[in-house]
């Protein structure tokens, strides 16, 4: 076991610098993890930016993670290839009794409080947000199983499926786990929208059966409105296009407050559901899709950085280009 490792640390807002540093040290049950390959979130450039609620510079982010367990517990081995969580739980909160661990009243989260996250070669996490992954399964699918998680739970919320139809309003990565979950679920057709056309296809390439690419396009009102974007009017957007009696799922962060047309949620019994993380039976479900190639999420990739050239990556995710999805770092660039 190597006594340093390198990452990737945000020392101010808008700068990462390539730092070597030493290997976190375990404690008590918790887990050694040598990250494999591990993708940027839109919470990773709300950090980066200055934006985000809680987690703050200096820090090393990343939570979207696939790695290989070097020091060994909670039922763990070495060598099992892993994906995590971004947060723990705490197992004793009335949250966690009811199993709404992503509601857990006080639950420890990646990249804040002094516990850095998986922008390095290695990182720690606890046992209860751990999830073994098959052995030989490709890095990248496993560090990208949290966010397929997120869009998963979000469109648990909505209900069953029964052929019903479904708009996403966003098609970044978020967007797209939804659509892939609403997908594999049985849901109807399937309208995501979002602006340019290189999200088209990304979005196109995953399963929808529609792309429309403009704010508030098309008339059809649907059973179900994921909202996957946060720009100011997208919930307002989602209320207008769900059909009376339908359901409105909220699972984007917003900057600041945001408009909401309260008289046509009332008036035509529009039920809104925020929809928040995800839970254990979330990441077992999407393994097991990957497990048995049910999905296949690489489409949403489109760019892949070594780690040290993460600079490189949270610059060009901060430009907000349409070509720009999902990105991936590999500490050794080798994925």
């Amino acid at each position: 076991m190597p006594m340093t490792m390198n990452s990737a640390v945000l020392t101010q807002y808008g700068r990462i610098e390539y730092r070597s540093g030493p290997v976190p040290t375990p404690e008590g049950e918790e887990l050694l993890v040598r990250v494999l390959a591990t993708g940027v979130c839109g919470s990773d450039l709300a950090t980066y930016r200055g934006a985000h609620p809680y987690k703050t510079a200096p820090v090393v982010l990343g939570h979207e993670l696939c790695g290989v367990v070097e020091r060994a517990a909670g039922g763990f081995a070495v060598g099992d290839l892993v994906c995590a969580a971004a947060y723990a739980h705490c197992e004793s909160c009335d949250r966690c009794a009811q199993g709404l661990t992503n509601l857990c009243r006080n639950k420890r989260n990646l990249c804040h409080g002094g516990w850095e996250g998986s922008f390095a070669e290695y990182v720690t996490l606890r046992p209860n947000m751990t999830f073994a992954l098959p052995a030989g399964l490709d890095p990248e699918l496993g560090a990208l199983v949290e966010p397929l998680s997120i869009g998963l739970h979000a469109i648990r919320l909505a209900g069953p499926a029964e052929e019903r139809t479904m708009r996403v309003i966003g098609s970044g990565t978020i967007g797209l786990a939804c659509l892939i979950a609403a997908r594999r679920l049985g849901f109807g057709r399937i309208t995501c929208t979002d602006v340019g056309p290189e999200k088209g296809a990304r979005a196109l390439a995953l399963g929808a059966d529609e792309y429309l690419s403009a704010p508030g396009a098309g008339t059809t009102e649907t059973d179900v409105v994921v909202v996957a974007s946060s720009h100011p009017g997208a919930v307002d957007e989602a209320v207008g296009a769900v059909r009376a009696g339908g359901s409105v799922i909220v699972v984007s962060f917003f900057d600041g407050s945001v408009p909401l047309a309260a008289n046509a949620v009332v008036g035509r019994e529009v039920t809104v559901i925020g929809s928040s993380l995800s839970t254990a039976e979330d990441f077992h479900t999407v393994i097991s899709w990957l497990a048995a190639d049910e999905i296949d999420p690489r489409p949403m990739v489109t760019h892949r950085f070594a780690l040290a050239d993460t600079a490189a990556a949270m610059a060009l995710m901060a430009e907000g280009r349409t070509t720009t999805g999902k990105i991936i770092l590999t500490p050794r660039g080798d994925a």
